[in-house]
Order: structure tokens, then sequence, then C-alpha cells
């Protein structure tokens, strides 16, 4: 082909090379060569292929790629790498590969949920994180890190140099030598020319494509002319549209999916498709078709979507072609990020591309972060990536990159807050990844006005809140959306501001201050907002808003914190700053000087204070720019600056009373509060309050304004400083000596008790102001310092737990307390001792004595509970039972003079005042609170005296001339303040100490405080003895009148108790359970065959819960019932998932595997059947009443039939009669049979012989009663089939298929001699059979029905033969789920049931045993007996094998069915143990063996030494004889000839003790026959032991060496299946005959190892996109994507999440799974119910971390996961679940079925 033509004129030679790439990338160099290659050849390349390849087919599947993905790559990826390489594309990126170093920064971009790692140790701030792959290889692992979920967007910071402070680099990015060369000549020119043309044009080609206004068309340049030749047909000529779905965050999943079901017709599970593509992309084709039809469809999307008022869902109609330029433009981007990781020349490249600009357009940078907004989800995230991988691991491209971006930060986050897209979805999250960096972030701030920009931006959105006095008012009902989107702004100012700079340039100075202004404006217009003022008359009508401001403090406090270190820092900007500050107070309103001075005068001092009535007039808890001031002035002295510095006395400046004025105001206001004067006020003030206190806000809140309230203290004259803060709290009449005279006159009681409230909160201020020191700059102390004495308080308060200490802590800017600094000097860790128990820290002793009761963060709850336990402790280590000031630090030089407070005039005043009326007795203002905090203030004065910190304190010698020693030693005695005498006692003594070291006063008097002490104890013991003594006498002068009376009633009443004499002598033996009648047994008990043991049946009396009246249990008499509970469970499965392949509608046994089965459990609560009736439909009516639960999903659901029980609320659906011993219903005969093994199992033979199936024309029509109540609510309910069932189907109804056999006495006859032995065996009856009560027989026939329904999960069905069935396979399952549960326990057999689990093994056993009886349907239960005989002994090759049925799941039903089978109906048999019982038995115990023998190794046999010599030398032939047989017969290999025989034996015997067990504990049960004691204790049920109860041989010999064992053992062996089983041809894995318990998944040890390998997994059903909320199933350890539309299934009607299908399908309906990323553990039970519980996973404090809030690394607890593995083991899931929805206080219900 001619190269000169190629690409003349393009469109016509094209389809000329349509398979080749070659011309296409010869062409572009060629036209290099000349020099004139621009981007429009390539867009000439793109405009003919990109929508042949990429073009939806018209009505067509949106939903199915149709695209060719190798024709793309090789027409249009691998032509672009061609060129830019010149040569093949592989080799030469290869080789740029190694010339580059790998990069250092590793730059991944986060998904959301993606985990990430910070550590506490190393990171220069929170936002510093590593991604998985770099922390497994950095040193950080060690460290003390955190773990968290990415919420997406951000990436990587391993090798940032400025993002840690120590090992920046991980193994994979170790640092590289540094280049000598530019990054630029890393590159070859000619790579470098080449790929500088092809990114311009692929870069432009991207931006104008993704960013184009909605035009269904494209542009000029990229449309195909309809005149073009088209000779190969590429082009499609149809004029195809498509409509077009975006995303938004004002429509929910289900509006958008009935929207388009409605629209688009397609079906739900395309519509949920339709949606997730759209939330997950941004956007989705959902129609591709004409102009008109996509236009239709456009206007009925947005008719349905702008309903009810919302804003309709955007919909487009674009042009095919457009969309296929679109995609093609993303997977670019894709490709571009690609090339780019091949080498830094390319990246430098790729910025020099993005940042360059003309005068006409933009650089491609500028235009992506203008027009963000406009792109779709994913269209942004592939731009997010591309810049962070081609300009943000470098150096150099990041700065110019953050540059551009703070030169246009002001519309980018406009543009943000009218977006209604997440934060993480926008280019205004950037701002991480520039702002965080230090050297940049000064930078920015120093030139490019970085602070200015963004606190600008945040002003011009506060000032639209603003009223019309300046401040910031927000409303209740408007909308605050734009408002709170502006709020990010914040946190990219706490990022600007992270790192506090250590050198100070000009320019950085003026860069903050400039910015800094601006914060003083936004501070000016919060400074009084939200003002409140006292309501007087009636109550506030509706409570005002105050949540956004404090929200808008919380976020800022980190910002202010931050500008105050850097203030903090210079001292240049300090005094600007402050002299800022100063002005914006000074040109504050908030102080009006036109209230004018009042003149107040107390103590001989005058002073002028500010007039302002708290009480009357406006007061705002919001005062930013005062507590600003209050910051500023601690960093003051060290600077060498003070208030009255030469730098601050030419400005205009309020003084110190008008500076402390508003903080005084606010602190009036809490105490009248507390005086309750604003109770009309309502809760918003309250919670006003409550947040001011708060550890959350109080830093920048209270802290400040006590350290405000310090400087006036330090800055005003002692005296003067008191009355100003008297007069404010209105207390200067209080202070006039004669107040209690004039009190006299105005009594009002109100008056009265809210002046000593504020009394008291005056002298609680006063004690916060003098003795809150530990602030550096107003105490000689340091940060550690600080957070020692918070650390001290809250551990004085109780030990506590490692998060509650850190939840009491306020948190820094990097969200750290500074806990783990100073914890471990302060207190000791004391670990958990169980472990479901926390860790905690109790606090050492040395520390108590920092302990001050009125410290000032203390609620008063926290206060009163620490001074009870610090009482408490004093008083058993025999101290002072008070509490005394701790000493203080020292003072700061600027501070010094506040010290002056405790002893001017005014506050010795005060002292005098409160002592003098605590001695006098009439003085209505005292209270106890007032003198103990006067005396608080003396202690503090009395400590800085002693320390002499402040050389002018002479507290002692001045409080001498006010008479306060002598106040204080009249008050040691007096009985009024008996609370306090302890530390009257402290004081005094500390007074004299004082006195007698500074000033040697002589002490006149010895203190005699011990003494008097001592007196007080022994009058107070003295009493109390009295007071004892009193109380035993009035106490048996009442017993006394008690006798006398119950003496006299008995009298009156002497016939009824003889009655209930006599009815409790028959019953007294019942107090006992059958368990405890072992010991009446001399020799051991034998439970089955013909030596039983003689029955001890006794009757037993129980208490109706409902009622409380005691009944018998009688056959004949009302029932009793226990609330009972049946599930379908696959707790014990073998196999799960698809390997289960059992045919469920014929439950003839239970299967091999083990389930799904119903399981039954009960709470063992006794009610009378028509009690419980008539609870049951009371609840049935109150439901009927709440057509549906507005709340939550309800805890039961009575169209189950389910309820709680009404004593402990336990789930049930169902109940369990109680029946009396089974040996009481029938009398047998004494005579023992002599009927062998081999003449029995013959007679069953001839049953089997004479089996005939009953033709439908000929059964029986069987009387039945009618249902139990419990099925009226649907009368017609036993007239509806099973679900799934028809009558024509003769292959789903094989189960009901009946058979017959011939008479007994035909057996009899056939059998000869053996024949008449064989009649008295089972005709041994000597009565006629017991009747049953109408009532009990319902209550029988209820439990039945309801096993029926949960184990086939079918409408009832009274008739149906499958009835019993499904109760005799519940019976098996959960006597076998018991046994697990014991044996995984390590408890005894018999000894340690929990009275549950021996009432539900009591009540289901007897019920299974009688059940034949009450059903009447004779004819189905001889044709399952018949039925079971045949699988048994018959083993016909089209049955069921040996291999696929559970022994003892056989030996139940075939046990209860056999004696219907055997005899007459008129004398039906119970199975109360007999010989026929223990040739069942003996069967089925062989069968076990035989199973054994196939499937298990036996070639380690060796014998153990230390096994009995008798034992060892007795024959075991007969075992390997028929193990021999066994194997051959079924193909096996023999056991080779050194196998020991005796091993052997020992192995069978050790793995036959759980069938044994579950045997024990069913003929225990069935025959109430006690157990032996060896059986009651661990370790004694052994083979031995288990067969003597049983009446089993214990020997081999005895057991297998009959000619009839070995022929039904070769007869099963012999079975097609169990070859094709045994030979591995099938796919299905054997079931073992002994399995091990089914345990939970295992864990990792480290949770970090979890949650990595999450991070890998990928939704299923959606293309490589990871799982949101990936889920693991802890039963069979599969991965599942939950509480996501995309992997929801349709289950019985309803789409589910993909959890509780899981659950259906693995658990049966019950099922537990560990959420990873939420780190907690959620059970679920279908349909629709669940709850969360606190995962397995502790951290090295002993606690949880649900959410992963706190971080810390987490390990897993074998105890917890025990206890979890114990709940499912033992069925406790639904009754769990139950519990927590009935105790869940919460208001928006999760929509469990979603998860």
């Amino acid at each position: 082909m001619d190269r000169n033509i190629c690409y003349i004129d393009m469109t016509a030679v094209l389809p000329k090379f349509p398979n080749s790439f070659r011309p296409c990338v010869d062409t572009w160099m060629e036209k290099l060569e000349k020099g004139i290659l621009s981007p429009t050849h390539f867009k000439d390349h793109w405009r003919v292929w990109v929508p042949k390849i990429y073009s939806p087919e018209p009505n067509g599947s949106c939903l199915e790629s149709t695209s060719d993905e190798e024709t793309a790559k090789e027409v249009l990826f691998d032509t672009l790498e061609r060129f830019i390489c010149n040569g093949d594309p592989q080799e030469v990126l290869n080789r740029l590969s190694k010339i580059n170093s790998p990069p250092s920064v590793c730059c991944r971009v986060f998904k959301v949920g993606d985990p990430t790692y910070s550590c506490r140790e190393c990171g220069m701030d929170s936002t510093c994180v590593l991604c998985v792959d770099c922390f497994k290889q950095s040193a950080h692992r060690y460290h003390k890190y955190k773990m968290g979920t990415s919420v997406g967007g951000g990436c990587c910071d391993c090798g940032d140099t400025e993002a840690w402070k120590t090992e920046p680099f991980c193994d994979i990015h170790a640092v590289k030598p540094e280049a000598t060369e530019e990054q630029v000549k890393l590159l070859p020119d000619d790579i470098s020319e080449r790929a500088r043309i092809t990114f311009t044009a692929v870069l432009k080609y991207t931006y104008d494509l993704l960013t184009m206004e909605h035009s269904p068309g494209l542009p000029a340049d990229l449309c195909v002319k309809e005149v073009e030749n088209d000779p190969l047909g590429l082009l499609d000529p149809s004029d195809t549209y498509c409509t077009v779905l975006f995303n938004d965050e004002s429509h929910t999943f289900e509006q958008v999916i009935n929207t388009l079901n409605r629209v688009i017709k397609c079906s739900q599970k395309d519509s949920i498709e339709f949606v997730t593509n759209v939330d997950r992309e941004g956007r989705a084709v959902v129609k591709c078709s004409t102009f008109k039809h996509c236009s239709e469809l456009k206007s009925d999307i947005e008719k349905f979507t702008s309903r009810h008022g919302n804003r309709p869902l955007k919909v487009l109609v674009v042009h095919a072609h457009v969309i296929a330029h679109q995609f093609y433009a993303l997977k670019l981007l894709e490709w571009l990020q690609k090339i780019l990781g091949h080498s830094e020349g390319f990246r430098a490249l790729f910025s020099q591309v993005v940042l360059q600009s003309n005068s006409q357009d933009a650089s491609i940078v500028e235009g992506i972060l203008t027009r963000d907004s406009q792109l779709w989800k994913s269209a942004r995230t592939h731009w997010h990536r591309l810049i962070i991988h081609g300009m943000l691991m470098e150096y150099e491209s990041k700065k110019a990159f953050a540059q551009v971006f703070t030169k246009h930060y002001g519309s980018v986050l406009k543009d943000f807050m009218r977006d209604d897209h997440d934060h993480s979805f926008s280019i205004a999250s950037m701002s991480v990844q520039v702002f965080t960096v230090p050297t940049l972030a000064h930078h920015l701030i120093a030139y490019d006005d970085a602070l200015f920009k963004l606190l600008n931006t945040l002003m011009s959105e506060c000032s639209r809140k603003c009223n019309s006095a300046g401040k910031l008012e927000f409303e209740r009902n408007v909308p605050n959306g734009t408002f709170k989107r502006a709020l990010y702004i914040i946190y990219d100012l706490r990022y600007l501001l992270s790192s506090v700079p250590t050198v100070w340039t000009d320019a950085l100075r003026k860069g903050f201050l400039q910015g800094i202004s601006w914060l003083f404006d936004l501070l000016t217009k919060m400074q009084g907002m939200d003002l409140v003022t006292r309501q007087v008359g009636q109550h506030m009508e509706y409570e005002p808003e105050w949540e956004s401001a404090f929200n808008l403090h919380i976020k800022l406090s980190h910002v202010i914190t931050l500008a105050l270190e850097w203030c903090g820092t210079d001292r240049v900007v300090l005094i600007k700053a402050y002299r800022a500050t100063l002005k914006k107070l000074y040109e504050n309103p908030g102080i009006d000087m036109a209230h004018g001075l009042d003149v107040r005068e107390l103590a001989d001092h005058t002073v002028s204070c500010l007039q302002y009535d708290v009480s009357l007039q406006p007061i705002s808890i919001h005062l930013p720019l005062s507590r600003f001031l209050a910051g500023l002035h601690v960093h003051m002295e060290k600077f060498g600056l003070n208030f009255c510095s030469s730098e601050f006395q030419n400005i205009p400046k309020p003084t110190p009373e008008q500076l402390i004025e508003p903080v005084l105001r606010t602190h009036v206001m809490i105490a009248q509060v507390h005086a309750g004067m604003w109770r009309r006020n309502g809760y918003s003030l309250l919670n006003q309050l409550y947040f001011y206190h708060n550890v959350k806000c109080r830093s920048e809140m209270l802290d400040r304004d006590i350290v405000l309230l310090q400087i006036g203290a330090a800055l005003i004259e002692s005296n003067e400083f008191l009355i100003h803060m008297l007069n404010k709290f209105n207390l200067l009449n209080w202070a006039n000596p004669l107040f209690e005279q004039n009190a006299l006159k105005n009594p009002e009681e109100d008056s009265m008790r809210q002046t000593i409230s504020l009394v008291e909160e005056f002298l609680g201020l006063l004690i916060v102001i003098v003795g809150e020191r530990h602030v550096p700059g107003v105490g000689q102390v340091t940060h550690d310092d600080r957070i020692k004495k918070e650390i001290i308080h809250q551990l004085c308060i109780k030990p506590l737990s490692h998060s509650e200490l850190n939840k009491a802590l306020p948190e820094d800017v990097n969200r750290e307390t500074g806990m783990e600094h100073v914890i471990d000097s302060l207190a000791d860790f004391k670990q958990p001792s169980k472990g479901s128990a926390k860790g905690v820290y109790e606090l050492k002793s040395e520390f108590y004595d920092q302990y001050n009761v009125f410290f000032y963060h203390y609620s008063r709850e926290e206060m009163s509970k620490s001074e009870e336990a610090q009482r408490k402790r004093k008083k058993a280590a025999g101290e002072l039972e008070c509490c005394p000031p701790p000493t203080l630090p020292p003072l700061t030089e600027a501070f010094v003079v506040m010290a002056n407070v405790l002893q001017c005039d005014v506050m010795l005043h005060i002292v005098q005042i409160v002592l003098e009326r605590s001695i006098n007795l009439r003085a209505r203002s005292f209270s106890e609170a007032q003198l103990h905090k006067v005396l608080h203030l003396v202690g503090f004065a009395l400590h800085e005296e002693e320390k002499q910190h402040c050389q002018f304190m002479r507290f002692t010698e001045r409080a001498e001339k006010w008479g306060i020693e002598k106040l204080i030693e009249e008050l040691v005695s007096s009985a009024r303040v008996e609370a306090h005498k302890h530390l009257l006692a402290w004081v005094l003594a500390k007074f004299r100490q004082v006195a007698l070291k500074n000033h040697g006063v002589p002490i006149n008097k010895p203190i005699e405080v011990q003494e008097t002490s001592v007196q007080s104890e022994t009058a107070a013991q003295e009493e109390k003895e009295w007071r004892a003594k009193m109380a035993a006498q009035k106490r048996a002068k009442i017993m006394a009148q008690m006798t006398a009376m119950q003496k006299n009633f008995m009298k009156e009443n002497a016939k009824l108790f003889e009655a209930t004499l006599s009815l409790s002598s028959q019953t007294s033996k019942l107090t006992g359970s059958s368990m405890d009648l072992s010991e009446s047994y001399e020799e051991t008990p034998v439970a089955v065959g013909a030596g039983q043991t003689a029955k001890l049946n006794v009757e037993r009396a129980y208490t109706c819960i409902l009622c409380q009246e005691d009944q018998t249990v009688r056959e004949d008499g009302p029932a009793l019932v226990l609330a009972a509970f049946v599930q379908q469970s696959t707790v014990l499965c073998q196999r799960r998932g698809g390997d289960v392949v059992e045919d469920a509608s014929d439950p003839l046994f239970l299967p091999a595997t083990l389930g799904p089965a119903p399981y039954t459990g009960t709470c063992g609560h006794v009610m009378h059947s028509h009690c419980w009736q008539k609870y049951f439909d009371n609840i049935l009516a109150k439901e009927s009443r709440r057509p549906y639960r507005s709340r939550q999903p309800s805890s039961f659901d009575v169209e189950k039939q389910e309820f709680l029980c009404p004593l402990c609320e336990c789930l049930s659906n169902t109940v369990l009669p109680l029946l009396p011993p089974l040996g009481t219903l029938q009398t047998t005969s004494s005579a023992v049979s002599t009927l062998t093994f081999e003449a029995w199992l013959q007679a069953v033979k001839i049953a089997l012989k004479y089996k005939r199936k009953i033709q439908s024309n000929t059964k029986k029509s069987q009387g039945k009663r009618s249902s139990p109540r419990l099925q009226s609510r649907d009368k017609s309910v036993e007239d509806i089939s099973d679900v799934g069932v028809s009558e024509s189907n003769p292959e789903i109804h094989s189960a009901e298929q009946l058979f017959y056999t011939c008479p007994i006495d035909q057996i009899g006859i056939e059998l000869g001699e053996n024949g008449q032995k064989f009649m008295e065996v089972v005709s041994s009856t000597v009565a006629p059979p017991p009747v049953l009560s109408a009532n009990l027989s319902d209550m029988i026939l209820l439990y039945s029905q309801a096993a029926y329904t949960k184990g086939l999960g079918v409408h009832p069905h009274v008739e149906n033969s499958r009835v019993p069935l499904l109760a005799w396979e519940s019976c098996a399952y959960t006597i076998h789920s018991i046994e697990y549960l014991l044996r995984e326990l390590r408890k005894p057999l018999f000894g340690e049931l929990s009275c549950r689990q021996q009432d539900c093994l009591e009540r289901l056993v007897r019920l299974v045993g009688i059940l034949p009886m009450s059903w009447n349907q004779y004819n189905a239960i001889i044709s399952h007996a018949l039925r079971l005989c045949s699988i048994v002994f018959d083993n016909s090759s089209d049955g069921p094998c040996l291999l696929d049925w559970d022994s003892f799941g056989v030996l139940v039903p075939l046990t209860l069915s056999l004696p219907s089978l055997l005899e007459s109906e008129q004398a039906l048999h119970i199975p109360t143990g007999g010989l026929q019982e223990l040739y069942v038995l003996k069967v089925l115990f062989l069968g076990n063996v035989v199973k054994m023998m196939l499937t298990c190794d036996f070639s380690q046999g060796i014998l153990p030494m230390d096994i009995d010599g008798e034992e060892a030398q007795c024959s075991v032939s007969s075992v390997m004889d028929l193990l021999a047989a066994v194997r051959k017969e079924a193909g096996l290999s023999m056991p080779s000839e050194d196998t020991n025989a005796q091993a052997v034996w020992l192995q069978m015997k050790e793995m036959s003790i759980p069938f044994l067990r579950c045997c024990a504990l069913f003929f225990h049960f069935l025959t109430s026959i006690p157990a032996p004691a060896c059986l009651m204790e661990v370790g004694g049920d052994t083979y031995e032991n288990l067969c003597n109860y049983l009446g089993l041989p214990t020997t081999c010999e005895e057991l297998m060496s009959s000619h009839v064992v070995k022929d039904l053992a070769l007869q099963w062996c012999s079975h097609e299946k169990v070859k094709h089983c045994l030979s591995g041809a099938s796919s299905i894995a054997l079931a073992r005959p002994t399995p091990a318990v089914n345990q939970l998944v295992s864990l990792p040890m480290d949770y970090s190892e979890l949650i990595n390998t999450v991070s890998m997994f990928t939704c299923p059903n959606s293309d490589h996109d990871d799982s949101r909320n990936p889920t693991m199933c802890l039963v069979c350890g599969e991965m599942l994507c939950s509480q996501s539309y995309c992997c929801q299934t349709e289950l019985n009607g309803s789409f589910v999440g993909a959890c509780m299908y899981h659950t259906h399908t693995c658990g049966a309906g019950a099922c537990i799974f560990l959420r990873v990323r939420e780190c907690e553990v959620l059970l679920l039970a279908t349909p629709n119910r669940g709850c969360f519980m606190l995962p397995p996973y502790l951290d090295q404090y002993g606690e949880t971390d649900q959410g992963l809030h706190r971080g810390n690394p987490l390990r897993l607890c074998p105890e917890r996961y025990k206890k979890l593995h114990l709940l499912w083991l033992s069925h406790g899931i639904h009754e769990e679940i139950a519990r927590a929805l009935e105790s869940s206080n919460s208001i928006l219900a999760t929509q469990w079925q979603h998860l």
C-alpha cells in the first residue's frame, strides 16, 4: 500500500485495511517526520473504528457488552503503543521500566471499603495512611497502628517523606538514588516527542468527549459523513440513539427500580441490575432505539420520578456513537494510567501536557477542576486516579497541581455545594492530597493566598446565614444542605494548618495574617449568636434551632486550636493577631456601654460595675472571639509580652472588665439554670449547656472561658474582681452581714432556694478559677501534665476500660488523646478475668492525693460518684473520711497575682460570712455545699502559703484578723455539719501547721481532732447497736403475731389441711428428678431387652405458669404443655450447598448426612393447654388489631404460629405435651421370652415377604378428631394439599404410597417351633391400651403438625402420611444435637443435662412413643414400618443403601413403628424397651459397625501398651473375619496381615460410642429407667458401660460371631450404590458413621489478615467491582456481597440479599455471619429477622471494636468464638434474634432481608 495516500483521504482508504493496524501507525509516523501530525489525525482513525467496536446494538440488551475487546485492543490501543515505542511495545516499555527505578511513592487510590493503616507513632497526622501491600512490607506493622476502611478517593502515602516522621518507605518503594538528569531526560528524545503528541491527542479527545455539553450528537470532527464510501459495511448507517439514566442522591433504589419496571417493561432482576450500574458507574444506558422512542422513554421516566414534588431523575437522549466514544475515552484514561506507571519521564510529560494552556483555552487540569461536577461518577473517578498517578507522585508536579487547585478552589467548592454527589466523588476531595504536605501547605499560604481563599469561600456562604445584626442564625425548617457541604472547607482548613511552622518567612507571615483576618470575621459572626432570654411568664412555645451552631463549633474547634498554635510560634504574628482580636472585641456590639456603670461596695472596697441583668437580658453561650483571645494570651509570656505591653497601648481595646464580661454572663446564666430559674426555656438550653461541658466542645468553650476569667483575675485587683463577680451573680445582698435579718422580711422560699444555689455556683466557679491551673501558660505545667490530671480524675470515679477512658479525654487535631504517653506511669492495667469482660485501668495509690472533688470537668453525677468512691477508699485505709483540696502547681509570672484572690478582704469576708451562718442554727441561707466549698478554698490558700510559690501569700496572718480559725474550731464540734467534720479537722490542723511554720504563731490549745473523731465514732457505734437491738425486738413481736394467726387459720380449716396432707404424702417422692432414682438400684440398671430393670413410674405435679394451679400429669386428664420451638436445622450437616441431594419429600429416615432436619427445643415452662390456648388467642387478637409493625420486624410472627413464652419470652411456635412415663400406660407380661435374634429376624423377613401395596380405592378412611384451635385462623387449611404436591405425580407421592402385609398369625405359623415364642414377644401386653384424653391427643397432633410443616416447608395437612415421620426425624435429630453438644462441652451423658435439655428429651421421646396411638392412621404406621424393614433387611437395589441412612436416624422410627406392624389394631403395643426393641437396636448397631468397616482406615491399627492382659487375650478373630468379608464383598482392599485385630476392635469400640450415647439417651427417656452412676460422670461413657445399660453384648464374639450377622452385613455391602460410592466414581463425599462435631470456620488470629484477604474480594455479579460489604458465612466460610442490590436473589416470591438467601440455602433458615469491614457478627433468620452481635475479635485491652472506630489491632479471642460456636451448636440463633429484637429500642428499622 502506498503510504503517501494512506491518510490523505482517510475515510476512503481506511476500509481497505480493516484487520491491520500497521498502515495507521506508519501514516502517523510519516506525518510526524513531515512535522504535520496533529490530534486531528488520531481522531480520523477513532471516528471510524470506535463506533464500529463500541456502539450499543439497537433494541439489544443494554446489560450485556457487545464490544469486541480483542479487536479494540488491536486497533485502538496497540496502535498508540506501537506509535509511541516505534517497535514492540512490550520490549520498549520493559526497557524503560528498567532504566527508571520503581516509583518511590505508592499513590494507590483507595476504593470504598479498602483497608487502610495509619501509624500512631510515625504519621504526621491522621490522614497519612498506607495500603495493605505497603503496610505488610513496612516497619509500621510492628508499631502502634490503627486500622480503618476508606470511604473512597484517597491514596496511599507510602514514600511521601513529608507524611511520616520516620520510616517513610516500605520495602516495595525503597529510596532510589537521586537522578542527575531531569525527569524528561529519562526518556529517549524520539519516544518523548511521540509520547507528547500522543498524550496531547488522547487527553484533548477524552477531555472534549467527557465534558461535552449535553447535545445528542457528536462534535463535527468525529461525525461519520453520509457521503463516505463504506464498501465493507464497517459503519452503522442506522440513526441509533440511547436513553441514558444518571445517578442522583435524591431518589431511592426502590423508586428507580419501580420506574424502570413500568416504563421500560423489563424484569425486576434487570431493573435491579440497571440501578446497580447507575449507582456504581453514575449512569447507565437503559434503552437503545430510535430518537423518538428514546425521547418518549425519557419523558415517561421524568414524569414518574417527579411525582410527590421530587426533582425528576436526570435522563438524556444521546446518539449511540457518542456513547461509544465516551466509553472509549474512559478506556483511554485507564490505558494512559497504565502507561504512566512505566516511567517518571512519562509522568513528567503528562504533567506538562495537562498544565499547558494558551490564551484561548484553559489547561486540561483547570478544565477538569471547573467541570468536574458535570461528569458522572465513573468519569470523575477515572480523571481523579489519572491525576493522582500522573501528577502527585513527583513533588514538582504535585506542587504545580496544588497551585492550580488553590487558584480555582472557590469555584471547585461552589460546584461541590451545588452538586449532590458524595464528597469522595468530587474533585474537591483532592484537597487532602495537597494541603496535608507541610512544605506545600506553607508555600500555598505564603505565595498563593491559600488560607485567604479557603476562608473567603467559607465566609461567602456564611454571610447568607447572617441576620440583620450580622450574626449567624440558623432556622429549623429551612434546608441547610448547601451550608453543610460548605463545612467541608473547615476540613481543608485543618489540613492546611495541620503542620505548625518552625521557621517563619515574611511571605508566610503575610499570607497567614491575611487569612486569619477572615477567621476573625467568621468568629465575629459567631460571637453572640443564638441569643437566649429567660422566659418568665409562659413556657417557650417552640424549641429554637441550636444544633447547627454547635456542629459548626465542633468542626471549627480544631481549626481554632491550630490557628492558636501557629500564632504561638512567632512573636510578630502573635502581636498582630492579639491586636486584631482586641480590635474586633472592641468593635463588637456585644458589650453595650450605654447600660452605664453601677457603683458597688463590699468589705470597704468600692467598684464601678457594668450594668447587665442576666435574668432579664439576652445571653449567648457562643463567644469564640473572646475565647480566641484567651488562647492567644497564654502564649504572651514566652515572648515577654503582657496585656499592658507597649505593643498594645496605642490601639482601641476593651478593659479587662469588659473582656471578662461576656464569659461572666454565660457562667451566671449557667448558675441560674442550675438554680432552676430558666425552666421555661425548654430543652434546647439544657442541650446547649450539656455540650458546653461535653468533652467534644469544652476545649474551646469551657476551658477557654476559665482561662479568660483567670486573665481577669490576674489583671483586675482581687477585691474588685470578686465584687464584679458577686454583682453579676446578684449576690451582693447575700454578702451583706444583715442578709439574714432582711430575708425575714421577705420570706419567699423559692427566692432563698435560688440564692443558696447561686452562692454554691459562685463558690464553685471561684474554686475553678483559682484551682484549675493545668493549662500551659497559666500554670507551670506541660501538655502531658494536663492529660495526667484528666486521667487521674476519671480514674478516681471508678476503674475504666481503655475505650471509656479515651472517650472521656478530649481529642487533638489528629484524633489522639495522648493517653498512651502517660497512662502507664499513672495506672495499672488489670487484665480481664473472663473472656467476655473488659480490662480496666486502676489508678496507682500515690496519685490519689491529687484528687480534686470540684474538678471542673466533672458532671454533678461524676462528682458525687468520685467523692463517694474516695470516701470509701479512705475509710477502708483508716484515714479521715474527707477529700481535702490537692496541692496546686505554681502559676506563671503573668498569672501569679491571681493567687491573691484567696487572701483579699472580700474573699475573707465571704469565708467569714459562710462560716458564721454555718454556726448560726437559725441562718436560712446556710447549706452544706457552701461550707464544703469555702473550706476547699481555705485549703487552697493554706497550700499556697505552705508552698510559698507566691511570696505575697499571708493567708493565715490575714485570716486571724477575720477570726477564721476560731470559727473553724467552733464548727469542728458542731452536729449541724457532721458530714464535713473530718474536712473541718483537716483544715484546722493544716491552718495551725502553716501558721506555726510561717509565722511562729503559738498554739494556744492542743488539737483534739482525733479524740473528737474517736468519741463521735464511739457514740455512733453505740447508737447503731441500740437501733439493731430495737429492730430485733420488733421483728420477734411481729413473728409471734403471725404464728398465732397461722395456728388459728389451721384450726378453722382443718379438713382442707387433712386433704392436702394426704395428697402430699402420695407425691412426696416426686420432688426429685428421675435421675436421682438411680441410687435405689443396687445392681447396674438395664434399659432394653429381656433383662430390663423394673421401672419406677412416679407421678409428678407441675404448676401452670399462667394460672398458678398445680396438676399431676395423667393421660386421661387435662393436658399440660411446654412452649416449644421447632426449626429446620443444618447444624449437624456433613455436606452443605449443592452436595446435599437427599429427597426431602420422603423423610422416611434421617439421612447419613444428618440433615437438614427439624430440631425441637423448649424453655421448659409448663402451662395448662387451655391456659396456653387462651394466651395464644389473645396474641392473635392483639396482632390482628395491629395490621403492620411500624417500627421494626416483630420478634415473632403469628402467621407462622409463633409466640413468646409468657414467663421467659423465649421464641416458640408449638407446644410439647407432658405425658406420664410410657410404662404406666401399658402393663406388660412378666414372663421372660426366649425368642432368639435369628428367629426374630426370620419373622421380620416373613412379614416383608408378604408386603403389598394398598390400592388407592381400598384405603380405609380413618376417623380424625378436629384439629387444634391453633389453626382456627384459617379453617380451610386442613384441606390444602402440600405445597408443590400433585396427586397425579407418583414420584413425589412415593412417601404416601401405603403397604400392608400378612396378619401376625401367619408369621407365627411360618416360624414353626419359634412361633409361640414370637407371639409371646409381640403380644406381651396384658391390659387394653390406655385411652388418651381428647385434649392431650390434640396437643400431640399439634406438635406433629409443627414438625411436619417446618421439616418439609409445607402447609399443615393432618392426614398426610408423612406427619409421624417428621416427628420421629425431629426426635432423632434433636437427640443427635444434644449428644454433639454434650460431647463438645466434655460433659457427662446424664449428669449435667440442663433443665431445658432434660425437659425437651423427656417430653419429645414420650410423645413420639405414643404418637401412633394418638394419630389413629394405623395403615400408614404399618406401611412406614414395612418400608423401613425393607431398607434395613431387604436392601433392594432400587432403594437407599447402607451409606445413605444414619443408623440412629433409622433406629428411632423403626423402634416406634415396628410394634404397629407386628400387632393388631385392637392391641396396640407401646415400645417400652422389650426384647423386640433390643433386637432392633442390635441390627442398627451392626449396621453402624459395618459402615465403619467400609469407610474407616484400620491400617494404623497398633495395640496400645496399657491394654488389660485379660482383655488382650480374649478372642477378637470374628472382627477380622467380618472385616475381611465385608471389604471383599464391597470391592475394597483387604486389611494387611499385620493389622492387629485387638487394635481394630478398640478403634471400633471408640468410634461406636457416639451412636451408643444417642441410643442411651433415647431408651433412657423412652423407658424411664435411670442411668447408672458411671454415665453421670465425665469419662464414664465407655463402650462397656453403655452396652451394659443398653443390654447389648460387650464382646465382639457375642456381637458378630453369628452367621446371621455375617449374612446381613454381606447383604448390605452387596448394594450397587455401596460399591459405586466406595469405588470413588461418585462425586459426593462419603458421610462418616461417627462424624466429628461441626465447627465454625477457622478465623485468623490477627484481624488485619482477615480484612486484607477481604480487600481482594469482588462482587460475583459485577465485573471486577469491589464488594462494599463483604460478609463471611461462619458456618461454611463462603464470602458474600451483602447489603447490595447487585447480589439480590428471588426467594419465595420476593428479592432478598445475598446473606439472607445464603441463610436459606446453608442454614435452612438460620445462619451466622461476620461483616468483615464493620467487624461485627450478624445473625439472620428467614425471612426478615436478624440482629448484630459483638465480634470475637478483641484489642489488647480486651475490648471489641464494632465498626473499627478505634482502629486498634485486633486479635481473635478463642473464648468469645467458642461462645459463638456454642450458640450455633445449641440452635440458639432464632432465640437470640428474637430477644435482640424484643429489647431493641432503635427508631430506624433494619431491612434484614436486604442484607
